[in-house]
């Protein structure tokens, strides 16, 4: 599917590296955090976690746009 869309200039190659670096960080995050926060016996802070793996998920994608930019 990313071949046709690049071919058809409906996406571009910074766009798969923004899409891989927010997927990778937010890949499970509901069921990583809340598994993990029940098993340490801190439930409550439970959203506190997920906000802050969404801000990372947010920061990893401007990251990997910056540094696609440098480097190619």
């Amino acid at each position: 599917m990313v071949p046709k869309f690049l071919e058809h200039g409906l996406i571009k190659p910074s766009d798969v590296a923004v899409f891989t670096a927010v997927g990778m960080t937010w890949s499970g995050y509901l069921s990583t955090h809340v598994g993990m926060m029940d098993a340490l016996g801190y439930r409550y802070l439970t959203s506190k976690a997920i906000l802050s793996h969404t801000i990372g998920g947010l920061v990893a994608g401007f990251s990997a746009n910056i540094l696609y930019r440098i480097f190619f």
